[in-house]
């Protein structure tokens, strides 16, 4: 999880490292997570290549009930 230390995207290195995936695969999840988040709300700023880090950690660290 993310720390004060961490920046607020995350970037394709620690995408890939937490899927165990290739950089091409890891700029398609950042591609994919900024277009939902666009889709939620267009004020949102996205950054290529980069996800928000609030964004990414409750997307693919949501706790199960």
């Amino acid at each position: 999880m993310a720390t004060k230390q961490d920046g607020l995207y995350v970037d394709v290195e620690e995408v890939a490292r937490d899927w165990g995936c290739s950089r091409t695969k890891a700029y398609n999840i950042i591609r994919d997570l900024n277009r939902q988040m666009k889709d939620e709300d267009p004020r949102y700023i996205v950054v290529a290549g980069k996800v928000n880090r609030k964004y990414y950690e409750e997307c693919c660290y949501k706790k199960q009930s």
